[in-house]
């Protein structure tokens, strides 16, 4: 019989790093191997606090202030829930402006009405910890609010995206996959149904995902094969099989969409606000903790890096862009405004 290694903790799989390695080779690199940093946008930030006011909302002794807070059609009405909203805003460090608490309480109010307490079920915990080993792959991650009732356990996924899933990302999406793959192996005898629930969209926020068993048996299939691939990723597979040169399909948020129109850092739209664009696409300084050439922790600024333990270095680095748009930044500079006191550069031309 074939022996398998045991798979390193760095290679295990998640929805979030097999979509990456799906979508852009070279993004892949820079987030999974290089670690580099990235700057949150405000929509990201207010899912983030939308999620952590479900976890604390989820607990049923809360159930009485959310019915308040649904017939008031408004949770700023509430001080315990006001008070709560305002500690997550200035946690992730958003402006603590009227317009963003307004938004965020209107994402919110989606949430509590989309069957938030999943009626005549039974709540496994707010975020479920799994670890799952097959001798060709290892996944790791969290099932967002599992829920059983009766054979079912509903997954219920809150998304503060502008859009919903289109094309591929709906009829095979890798987060749903994921969550209903690891269902079935924690409960075997229960059909996980994922319900994606859209926090912008609250005149129909709910799309309900199911796979039957052949479709998982499947995916065993693909994420074998996608575990070759992180196993063996390096400098040369990094530069294999770039989002800029795919030609999006199917509808959906992919290929040469995914590094942005923005021909410059900071570039803004007609409407005065920043232009999206992949947050690899231009060059940046950073500084970065290493153990053993090992990347512990990188930030942008120095402040935010944690105080160095024992056998930890930390170094400033000099991102070039990807390779794919430094043609276009020849002429830019992006000098750090003081002189670091070790300067490396990151990412020389293979």
């Amino acid at each position: 019989m074939e022996k398998h290694q045991p798979i390193d903790e760095s290679n295990t799989l998640s929805a979030s790093k097999v979509k990456t390695l799906e979508n852009c080779s070279w993004s892949f690199w820079c987030n999974y191997h290089l670690k580099l940093p990235q700057e949150a946008a405000e929509g990201t930030k207010k899912g983030s606090v939308c999620h952590w006011m479900f976890e604390v909302l989820l607990n049923p002794r809360h159930e009485a202030i959310v019915t308040k807070a649904i017939l008031d059609d408004t949770i700023l009405n509430t001080p315990s829930l006001l008070c709560l909203l305002k500690k997550f805003v200035k946690r992730i460090k958003l402006p603590m402006h009227d317009s963003v608490l307004q938004h965020i309480d209107q994402m919110i109010l989606v949430g509590l009405k989309s069957d938030f307490y999943v009626k005549g079920g039974t709540l496994v915990s707010p975020e479920y910890k799994f670890d799952i080993q097959n001798p060709l792959f290892r996944i790791k991650g969290f099932i967002d609010k599992p829920v059983i009732k009766g054979k079912v356990i509903y997954i219920d996924d809150f998304k503060s995206a502008k859009q919903k899933f289109k094309g591929e990302d709906e009829e095979s999406n890798m987060q749903a996959l994921f969550y209903s793959y690891a269902a079935r192996k924690i409960w075997p005898n229960l059909t996980p149904i994922v319900r994606f629930i859209f926090l912008q969209y609250p005149d129909d926020p709910m799309m309900i995902v199911q796979f039957n068993d052949n479709v998982l048996k499947g995916f065993e299939l693909y994420l074998a094969e996608a575990q070759k691939r992180v196993n063996v990723f390096n400098e040369f597979t990094a530069k294999s099989a770039f989002a800029f040169d795919v030609k999006p399909y199917d509808g959906g948020f992919n290929g040469k969409l995914l590094c942005g129109f923005a021909s410059y850092p900071d570039q803004k739209k007609k409407d005065g606000t920043k232009m999206w664009h992949c947050p690899y696409k231009f060059p940046f300084s950073y500084y970065v903790i290493k153990k053993n050439d090992k990347v512990i922790k990188t930030a942008f600024n120095e402040s935010d890096l944690p105080a160095l333990k024992t056998g930890e270095t930390k170094e400033f680095l000099v991102y070039s862009g990807c390779p794919k748009h430094r043609n276009v930044l020849d002429d830019m500079r992006n000098e750090p405004k003081q002189t670091p006191k070790k300067y490396t550069n990151a990412l020389d031309d293979f």
